[in-house]
Parts: C-alpha cells; structure tokens; sequence
C-alpha cells in the first residue's frame, strides 16, 4: 500500500511540473511583448507647399527675413494605420545659410500640430535676425548676397495605434533655395539702407 501511493505521488508532482513549465514561460514572455512599442518612423522628411516670399528691410547694411507657410513636414508616405492623426511638431532649432556662407539662428519658434499621412506646414514664423546686406543693386540671377539653405531641427510627437503609446521622434529638415531678390541698397557712407523682395523656390534635401 505504501509503494503504490508513493508511485501516485510521483506521478502526480512529474504531471505538475511538465504544466508549471509552460506557465512559467508565458510569464517570462509576457513582461517582453508588452514591453514593444511604436518606433519612430523613416517617412518624416522635409516638404514645401509653394514658393519663397520673403522682404529685408535694410539699415545699416543689416535686416531681417521671415519665412511662413511655404516649408513644411511631409508624412504622406507613411503607413497612416501605425499613428493617431493629429501629431505635434516642435521646433528646437533652424539655421539660415546664405551666400556668402554665413549663417544665422531663427527666435521665436513655435510649437503647432498637423496630420499624418499628409503634407503640412512648419508651425509659425522662422525669423532670421542681424542679416548683413551688402550695398548694391540686387536684380534677379545677381545678388550681393542671398538665402541659399534653411534647416529646422524639430521633434515629432505621435501617438502609436493599437497601444497608445507617446513617442517623440526627432527630424531634421533641410530646404535648399533657388531664391533671389530685387532692389537697391545705398553705400555704407549713406546709411546703407534699401528694401529687397526675394522670390523663389524651395527644394527639400
């Protein structure tokens, strides 16, 4: 009676431990599945809406130029099915290169949203600041100087689909231009002074 129920006894504990292996795995496993989540997609790149409008005012041989609306974050070669629509784009730097290879830091950048899956435009204004002009003539195709580049620096928040997950992704998009102006300013010795209307295009790099 004692050997039998000490086999029983074995047999018992051998089928408990070949149920506990399975269990302990999918416990092991478990923690790793949840821990995956949305990574930041390849197809955020740089896009443009439409042409380059931009005016210094010069004094001193020194002004500004403003670009809105015409540079943008294109997604529309992303799968749309991985992230909510409604993404946020912060910008934390844009650098402005011009002809003569000097460059120069936009302020006052702004933080703004836009949907995925499709073209849209960089938030707010990029202004550009302390820009030397060089006294002369600008006609189209010769100019003393002129914008050449732009490049933004931003971070992208979206939300990824089934999990909800938040992740920020950072981009940098640069802008090539084909851009050049029209106008007159004086000579140093006379304030060097003047109003250039640059027109143009815009090419993403």
């Amino acid at each position: 009676m004692v050997n039998e129920s000490s086999g029983l006894d074995r047999r018992t504990v051998l089928k408990g431990a070949a149920w506990s292996a399975p269990v302990l795995a999918m416990a092991v496993a478990s923690p790793m599945a949840s821990a995956s989540g949305p990574t930041c997609p390849p197809c955020l790149t740089a896009g443009v809406l439409g042409g380059i409008t931009t005016q210094a005012v010069v004094v001193g041989n020194k002004g500004s130029l403003a670009f809105v609306g015409a540079l943008g974050l294109d997604s529309r070669g992303c799968d749309v099915t991985l992230f909510r629509p409604l993404y946020t784009v912060l910008p934390t730097e844009a650098t402005l290169t011009m002809s003569d290879n000097s460059t120069h830091t936009a302020t006052g950048l702004t933080a703004g949203v836009g949907t995925f899956g499709q073209l849209g435009a960089l938030p707010g204004t990029l202004l550009f600041n302390n820009i030397n002009f060089g006294s002369g003539t600008y006609v189209l195709n010769s100019n003393p100087v002129r914008p050449t580049s732009l490049t933004v620096k931003a971070n992208v928040v979206l939300i990824g689909l089934p999990s909800l997950i938040e992740i920020t992704c950072p981009v940098t998009l640069t802008y090539n231009f084909s851009v050049w102006g029209v106008g007159v300013v004086t000579p140093s010795f006379l304030g060097g002074a003047g109003t250039i209307n640059f027109t143009g295009t815009a090419t993403a790099a």
